[in-house]
């Protein structure tokens, strides 16, 4: 009998130095469902503007986080107007029955089809069918400067010289310039069925449907117009 009153403090200490740690553990919150509820919202954001295939990969967490457990489904939140692509920051907050907020960091990219060029091409060329080929690229930023749609790029004009395999973006590309800096243009005023015509000098160069500054070579006179397709200048 006096060996078990022995033993016996040796298992009541040990079961209470296990309790504290068995109730701590189910009263924080999983970190990979953190990360699960971060990644899903990540894949829903890349998906709603348009990008079929996102692959979502989570930063781990710091293991020494201690979150108390959610009792409700966790919320996720992002910034308005956030990225989708890259580098991607997703909210996840808990409301009950203790209030806390994360954020996780992801990087989010998507398999994208879009036109490069087939060959490298000079400052000046414009854009044809046949200076195009579709390809299937990873894409791991926002491609709102990177153009997916190869009827946007055919009939511009590059604004510098570009390699083959580059994709094009916004800022490479202008309406083909018809007029030049200096160049002589006819000018057209008037209206309803009478027009008169004269010759002008441009101030600038301009693209179709630019407002261009020209001075009347007859008056002397500086006048802003309306580039017409056929490099007229409309003017009032």
């Amino acid at each position: 009998m006096s060996k078990l009153w022995r033993i016996a403090p040796w298992l009541l200490a040990a079961a209470l130095q296990a309790a504290p740690v068995v109730a701590s553990a189910a009263a924080l919150h999983s970190l990979q469902d953190i990360l699960e509820q971060a990644s899903s919202a990540a894949e829903a954001m890349a998906r709603a503007q348009g990008y079929e295939d996102p692959r979502v990969s989570a930063r781990p967490l710091d293991n020494r986080l201690r979150l108390a457990a959610c009792e409700q489904p966790l919320q996720t939140f992002s910034t308005p107007n956030a990225r989708v692509l890259g580098p991607v920051s997703i909210g996840v907050r808990c409301e009950q029955p203790q209030p806390w907020t994360i954020y996780v960091r992801l990087d989010v990219s998507s398999q994208v089809t879009l036109p490069v060029l087939a060959s490298t091409l000079p400052r000046g060329t414009v854009i044809r069918r046949e200076h195009l080929e579709l390809t299937t690229r990873p894409l791991a930023n926002n491609h709102g400067a990177i153009i997916v749609d190869p009827e946007q790029v055919i009939g511009m004009e590059l604004t510098r010289s570009a390699p083959a395999g580059s994709p094009l973006r916004h800022n490479q590309l202008r309406a083909p310039q018809l007029v030049e800096r200096g160049q002589t243009v006819v000018l057209i005023a008037g209206g309803d069925g009478v027009q008169v015509t004269m010759q002008g000098k441009a101030m600038a160069s301009a693209a179709a449907g630019d407002r261009l500054l020209v001075t009347n070579l007859s008056s002397g006179r500086r006048i802003e117009g309306i580039v017409n397709p056929d490099g007229s200048v409309s003017v009032p």
